[in-house]
């Protein structure tokens, strides 16, 4: 069974302070087009959609999506520990931006959508990483920092499903 997150625990959730800079901050990670929202739909709608064709891919992405179901459960909690409110809306700057689904990618196409999968990943494991850098709570970096080795995990899955996928259509 291909592996889904990485074997180190999750650091303890817990915060320095509040702070609702920190707090805004992790809201992209939560409701975004690139945030856990979107992933955790996008990979439930390939499961139902890929499940005959492509049993063990739809498998291993609803095993996926739990895992994103757990990192958005840590980041709403984060974002209520830090003074703000955790609901599926993304704060950048001034703006607002409520999470809709149709920030979700709803190709049936198994390449299309391995490629959408690996650019959500790769923007997670970024993301993830810059905010551990620039976040200097130490709690929170933490979470964020392993959080980014899940993503890195799935990144490489969708890479594999996708070079497989290609080497089968040659």
């Amino acid at each position: 069974m291909i592996p889904v997150k990485a074997a180190s625990p999750y650091p303890e959730l817990k915060v320095e302070g509040r702070n609702i800079h920190y707090a805004a901050i992790l809201t992209g990670d939560l409701a975004s087009a690139t945030g856990e929202m979107t992933a955790i739909y996008q990979y439930l709608y390939q499961h139902w959609t890929l499940q005959e064709q492509f049993e063990e891919i739809a498998q291993t992405i609803v095993r996926i999506s739990e895992v994103e179901m757990h990192h958005l459960n840590m980041l709403g909690s984060l974002i209520d520990m830090l003074g703000g409110n955790p609901k599926c809306e993304a704060i950048h700057g001034y703006k607002r931006f409520f999470w809709q689904g149709s920030m979700v990618n709803y190709s049936r196409e198994l390449p299309v959508l391995l490629k959408s999968n690996i650019y959500l990943e790769q923007s997670a494991v970024r993301e993830y990483l810059e905010q551990a850098d620039y976040i200097e709570d130490p709690y929170v970096s933490a979470v964020l920092a392993r959080m980014a080795e899940d993503e890195e995990i799935h990144y490489a899955a969708y890479q594999d499903f996708l070079a497989e996928y290609i080497k089968s259509t040659q």
